[in-house]
């Protein structure tokens, strides 16, 4: 069998770019077979008219993937513990059909990024601030130096997720007091 690998943009803020991605792969026989946090793994196959969800689920188990299977959605992969992707032929029923609903799920992804950005800029400013107090020479100066940057590398990766689901969240219960 042939693979090959795709980069994720990024759920946060490129979820329906990724799956209509994935959906355009499919139909030319590229078929997701596996997900990482960086990457899609397509096996080759069949050219396939298929649609593509996410799911953000933390309290899953075997029941979870077995409702999905029953309404015709297959389980393609998991990305850390609450990511789930899931695949079905065009035509059956979306995972989702309340944009209200659908934007419930990015709660938890939501609170995560804002508390692990909340603790990584403590950390971020804690490290600022002993540099600048300090001014320490020689290796001291490399390891504030080096936490800054971990620190920093830390905020971004869970502050602007956490703010691409919240915006998500914001437009899509917008759009729906607009529908009303």
């Amino acid at each position: 069998m042939r693979y090959k690998y795709v980069m994720i943009s990024g759920f946060a803020f490129s979820e329906e770019a990724d799956l209509r991605k994935l959906e355009n792969l499919a139909k030319r026989g590229w078929i997701l077979d596996g997900i990482t946090s960086l990457f899609f793994r397509l096996r080759k196959e069949e050219p396939q008219n298929l649609k593509y969800s996410l799911d953000y689920q933390s309290d899953y188990d075997e029941e979870y993937f077995h409702l999905f299977q029953e309404a015709g959605w297959t389980h393609r992969g998991t990305i850390g513990e609450h990511v789930h992707i899931f695949s079905a032929p065009e035509g059956t029923t979306p995972l989702y059909l309340d944009a209200v609903e659908q934007s419930e799920q990015y709660l938890p992804l939501i609170r995560t990024g804002a508390l692990g950005g909340a603790v990584s800029l403590a950390f971020l400013l804690f490290f600022g601030a002993l540099m600048r107090i300090i001014n320490p020479s020689g290796w001291i100066s490399h390891l504030l130096l080096a936490s800054l940057i971990l620190s920093w590398i830390a905020f971004v990766f869970c502050f602007f997720p956490c703010v691409g689901y919240l915006v998500r969240r914001l437009r899509a219960v917008r759009s729906a007091r607009q529908k009303v």
